[in-house]
């Protein structure tokens, strides 16, 4: 399981040196973004990854609010940029090295995500942090803190399971 994070969902793309940033609702996004595209410098080309642009400061994600004040401008200047920083909160890779990987099992992909976000070594890209529960009751439990956590809910994954549209 994983939290559902209230930010942007996006892929960001790094292919033939340059790096793009589409949403969920097929927009190009990457000028909005200059943090997260520094960042992206750092992977290798023909990476894929899918996952949540959050405000964050201080170690944690803000309301996301603040992120529709930063969205809501034509230029971003110096002072909205240190006023709500982002992240790129990784849920999971779908290519790498140029070969789409979205077949492989879950557990696969999560274990080279992890590796793809310790080598970049960057504030900028971080990991959805998966949350611990043995049972139903256990899960229900944690998605309970989730308003206190500025979080929608949980997503539970299969470890086997290939990449898929996501359904609630």
């Amino acid at each position: 399981a994983e939290w559902k994070w209230d930010g942007i969902r996006a892929q960001l793309i790094r292919r033939e040196g340059a790096s793009y940033l589409w949403s969920r609702g097929e927009e190009l996004i990457t000028e909005r973004f200059p943090e997260i595209i520094e960042m992206s410098n750092a992977l290798a080309d023909g990476t894929v990854i899918d996952g949540e642009i959050l405000p964050w400061l201080n170690d944690a994600v803000m309301p996301f609010a603040q992120l529709q004040r930063r969205i809501g401008r034509k230029t971003l200047g110096k002072k909205i940029l240190s006023e709500v920083p982002v992240i790129f909160l990784s849920y999971d890779v779908l290519e790498w090295d140029g070969e789409d990987i979205r077949t492989r099992a879950m557990s696969e992909r999560r274990a080279l995500l992890e590796t793809i976000v310790t080598s970049v070594n960057n504030s900028t890209l971080l990991i959805s942090p998966l949350v611990q529960g043995d049972d139903w009751d256990a899960l229900a439990a944690q998605r309970e803190t989730g308003r206190e956590r500025n979080v929608e809910g949980l997503m539970i994954k299969r470890k086997s399971s290939p990449y898929r549209v996501g359904r609630q």
